[in-house]
């Protein structure tokens, strides 16, 4: 009986110990989303020095970590440990390079869900997972892990108009989508991301919402201004999850500009051309090379139409374009290994004419319109991901 007792308090020592060992381990290193990180890593991803805490107004009390210091934290559950900064004397917030705990580390606490996790805006947005092409006149069929931002979406059971997740609870869109609609509403909207086709329902891919919010740009004119946002809900209430099929799209800093001929692509469910009687049933994607405006403007209508806040593209041998149907979906641009949304398909003068490009919405120049409609500070400056 004695030893039994002997040898169960060793066993829970045992245990003690290797669970405080593992816990000192894990507050040294991030471990999730890196909340019960307590190291001392003092600078931000860019290098700059962190602020103490208690100097600085913010509404987190000692227990998450935050105090009379000037480490890394993440005491509001962020994607990982950040801290305050100060840049050209204003406050800013930076995310910091804190060591990931390896897997040996840390043992689960509990069994994993099969529920995916949230999308991850900052440090996922602008992955994909190239699914199958098949070559067609004018572009290509692909499966939506090519394009897993691209949006579809519906008034009722009609088809609209693409777009292109931005964040969990956002989609970025066209204005003139519903401005040529009579009583637009938003309850009268649905949403859904990670659809190939859209006459099908693949349930072990989609993710379908309803909308709470719709915001059209209030200077929208004649395709100029021609951005909308949708603020998206799931039946749950939860915004969309991160599945190979569903991703967000990364926005480019303020301003940034690519050179003529870069080449990006477009997305969406539109006719495969302007004849069509129909819009495409499944995906497509095809390849577009940026034009100056000065290209852009050789027809007298895109002279009289095009402002500033319009890109043009088109194929190198104006062969592929985007169509009716296609409005409101991206113009994609790869940096860095992501994609960038760099422009909203808006409109154009028939469908892959020679001189008559698709003309975009320059998104680059509305990142302080959607950090203001979002919320979402960081689309001040552009994503975690800038260009290089």
């Amino acid at each position: 009986m004695r030893l039994l007792v002997i040898t169960s308090i060793l066993l829970a020592l045992t245990v003690c110990v290797a669970f405080s060992h593992r816990r000192n381990k894990e507050l040294s290193c991030q471990s999730g989303d890196g909340s019960s990180y307590r190291g001392t890593v003092r600078r931000s991803i860019n290098g700059n020095r962190c602020l103490n805490w208690n100097r600085v107004n913010h509404p987190w009390d000692t227990y998450n970590g935050v105090g009379n210091h000037k480490y890394c934290r993440n005491p509001n559950q962020r994607l990982k440990p950040w801290c305050y900064v100060r840049k050209e004397g204003r406050i800013f917030k930076e995310f910091c390079d804190v060591p990931k705990c390896s897997a040996s580390a840390l043992t689960p606490s509990v069994k994993p869900t099969s529920s995916p996790p949230p999308v991850d805006t900052e440090f996922t947005c602008g992955e994909r997972h190239e699914g199958r092409k098949n070559k067609v006149v004018g572009g290509s069929f692909t499966t939506v892990e090519s394009q897993p931002w691209i949006s579809a979406i519906f008034k009722k059971k009609r088809f609209l108009c693409g777009g292109s997740l931005i964040s969990p609870c956002w989609v970025l869109t066209a204005t003139h989508c519903f401005s040529d609609e009579i009583d637009a509403k938003a309850e009268d909207l649905t949403v859904f991301l990670g659809k190939s086709a859209i006459n099908d329902t693949d349930s072990e891919r989609e993710q379908k919402f309803t909308v709470e919010k719709m915001i059209i740009h209030p200077k929208y004119n004649n395709f100029n201004n021609d951005i909308a946002l949708l603020k998206i809900r799931g039946a749950e209430g939860g915004c969309a999850v991160k599945t190979p099929s569903v991703r967000t799209v990364c926005l480019p800093p303020l301003h940034t500009q690519l050179p003529p001929g870069f080449k990006c692509s477009i997305a969406g469910f539109g006719k495969e051309s302007s004849e069509s009687w129909q819009y495409s049933q499944i995906l497509k994607q095809a390849d577009v090379n940026l034009m100056s405006s000065t290209e852009c403007k050789r027809e007298p209508n895109y002279q009289r139409m095009l402002t500033e806040n319009m890109l043009c593209a088109a194929g190198p041998d104006w062969s592929t374009d985007s169509c009716q149907g296609d409005s409101g979906g991206p113009l994609v641009c790869e940096a860095s290994g992501r994609m960038f949304l760099f422009g909203v398909v808006s409109w154009g003068d028939g469908c892959a004419s020679k001189d008559m490009p698709g003309v975009y919405t320059k998104l680059t120049n509305y990142n302080k319109w959607i950090a203001e409609e979002t919320a979402l500070s960081e689309y001040t400056k552009g994503l975690m991901y800038p260009l290089k």
